[in-house]
């Protein structure tokens, strides 16, 4: 048998609805997939694939930032959508405002720090 590729086997797994489709898909066992599993090594590998999966779909959702708060500012001002419609949007919109200010205000406290502690 030829060198597992556990790249694909760990993106199969995690884009695949069941063990049986990752393993179809990867040309493998569902027993190797399970073997597989088990190893600490293939873990870290799966980590990885996982963390680059979800670091390319937070790159991908920025893009749409600017358009998403678009429309949710023409939901919040369009005087013929609903009540709730509107309430809905201006809600998000101030959630997301105040999600952006604790995170910069706790950015910058934690720069502070690094800059008394000397790290940066």
């Amino acid at each position: 048998m030829g060198k597992l590729n556990k790249e694909n086997i760990a993106l199969n797994l995690l884009t695949s609805p069941t063990i049986k489709e990752a393993a179809e898909k990867s040309g493998v066992s569902i027993s190797t997939v399970y073997r597989l599993r088990k190893q600490p090594s293939f873990q870290k590998i799966l980590n990885r694939v996982k963390n680059d999966i979800f670091h390319e779909a937070m790159n991908k959702a920025q893009g749409y930032c600017l358009d998403s708060l678009e429309t949710l500012k023409n939901i919040m001002i369009d005087e013929e959508a609903t009540d709730s419609s509107r309430v809905s949007a201006a809600r998000c919109i101030l959630e997301l405002g105040l999600t952006m200010y604790e995170d910069e205000n706790i950015i910058q406290r934690l720069k502070e720090l690094e800059r008394r502690l000397g790290h940066v």
